[in-house]
């Protein structure tokens, strides 16, 4: 249990980039990416949710403000928990495309309504029921994304929802 504390504590602090100026600069986005599993691992446990992920060997760096980044990771990875059902499942995959990193966040939940894909990024817009979110978790995460030269888009349908962010690697694109 106190190496699980340790490793959490970790992880926070890594998340927030505690101790660190707020200035762009490499970002291991495995390193994050893996951080906040470990953060929402309480979640995924509690649903029975299985997660995996899957990360191309050698990734290159990105120039970010890490703190933001890791909003992006922590808005797109608690919306698809929130999203499956009980042992569902969520995906994570991580590689280069050319000059630019790729994660997807893919999970198997009931998709995003047709109704709602024009709204999603909209701030205050939520799906979730009264209490249970806000409505800035995506609108966050594209100012984030954007911010720092990347793109992010969507592809829904049931049983199957991607969210694909995109930004250039380190020395191809400077914020």
């Amino acid at each position: 249990a106190g190496s699980r504390i340790f490793d959490l504590v970790g992880a926070m602090k890594r998340l927030t980039y505690m101790d660190r100026v707020r200035a762009a600069e490499p970002v291991d986005v495995e390193r994050g990416l893996r951080d906040t599993l470990m953060v929402l691992g309480h979640k995924a446990r509690d649903k029975s949710v299985g997660v995996k992920i899957d990360v191309a060997p050698a990734l290159p760096a990105v120039i970010a403000v890490g703190g933001d980044l890791e909003q992006v990771w922590m808005n797109l990875l608690d919306n698809a928990l929130d999203a499956v059902d009980l042992g569902g499942s969520v995906a994570v995959t991580v590689k280069p495309e050319g000059k630019h990193l790729v994660v997807r966040v893919i999970d198997d939940g009931p998709g995003i309504p047709a109704e709602d894909r024009d709204r999603i990024f909209d701030p205050f817009f939520t799906t979730k029921g009264p209490g249970a979110g806000t409505g800035l978790g995506l609108d966050i995460a594209l100012a984030h994304v954007r911010r720092h030269r990347g793109d992010i888009a969507f592809d829904s349908r049931p049983g199957r929802t991607e969210f694909r962010v995109s930004f250039p690697v380190a020395g191809e694109a400077a914020p």
